[in-house]
């Protein structure tokens, strides 16, 4: 059977951070909080991203804690969306960006990301906060964007083209830069239409 994932991060007005906080913040914060959440993080962490982890790590974290409530996600979006700022949009056929990102980022960077697993809602306050955490996570040399790259196309189950791989190692910096610039919130969330 298949299937299309995709992952958004979408500024957002901060009027629309309000309103929209108390309904989707705490699913995101009870996916992390979850047992299995946790065990997953902490077994990552031992075994890093490998080949052998990255069946189960994508498995396991693509489930989106967002995505029973995605008609609500759509309706903020379209209702707080600030059209004139950037936004990413990644969509993979048979498998799961955010998930794929996180794995690609490893579990030391994969730390500085806020949210769970590319599902997020931050006021304008925490974009600007959580910036150089997002900038450290997403600084690459040569080597370690290469090696992310090739971590990022064997998650995506080589389903992803490389406009895809891009945006999602490169893409992320630029949205959260232009939000923080404008003041301006941030939702993100990963999901199958």
């Amino acid at each position: 059977m298949s299937f299309l994932g995709m992952w958004c991060l979408v500024p957002m007005k901060a009027d629309a951070i309000t309103q929209y906080t108390p309904d989707l913040r705490p699913a995101v914060e009870e996916e992390a909080a979850h047992p299995s959440s946790r065990d997953l993080l902490r077994w990552w962490q031992e075994v890093g991203s490998t080949e052998e982890s990255r069946h189960r790590f994508v498995e396991s974290a693509a489930p989106s804690a967002l995505d029973e409530r995605i008609c609500l996600v759509y309706e903020a979006w379209e209702h707080g969306r600030d059209e004139s700022l950037p936004y990413l949009v990644v969509s993979s056929r048979n498998s799961y960006p955010a998930a794929a990102m996180a794995f690609a980022l490893g579990p030391e960077r994969f730390a500085h990301l806020p949210g769970w697993i590319g599902d997020i809602i931050l006021t304008p306050d925490q974009v600007r906060q959580s910036l150089p955490a997002i900038e450290r996570a997403f600084s690459w040399s040569t080597q370690s964007r290469r090696q992310a790259e090739r971590l990022l196309a064997a998650a995506l189950r080589d389903e992803g083209e490389q406009a895809d791989i891009d945006a999602l190692l490169d893409g992320v910096p630029p949205v959260w830069r232009a939000a923080a610039e404008a003041d301006r919130g941030l939702l993100g969330t990963h999901f199958i239409p």
